[in-house]
């Protein structure tokens, strides 16, 4: 359980969002580090040079 909610409905909201499955793996390891879930994603959309389109903001 992360502070934003359990995995399954964060997953599912990114999978709405455009966010890949790689990226998704990505911010899921950021998550089990303790990583807030905004940051986790603004730090994978650095790494990636990218984010999609549909996404909003999350956390």
């Amino acid at each position: 359980m992360f502070f934003e909610g359990g995995w399954p409905s964060i997953k599912v909201r990114l999978e709405m969002g455009g966010w890949s499955p790689c990226q998704i793996d990505q911010i899921h390891e950021q998550l089990r580090q303790g990583w807030p879930l905004a940051l986790a994603v603004r730090h994978v959309a650095l790494l990636n040079g990218l984010c999609p389109l549909r996404s909003r903001p999350l956390g």
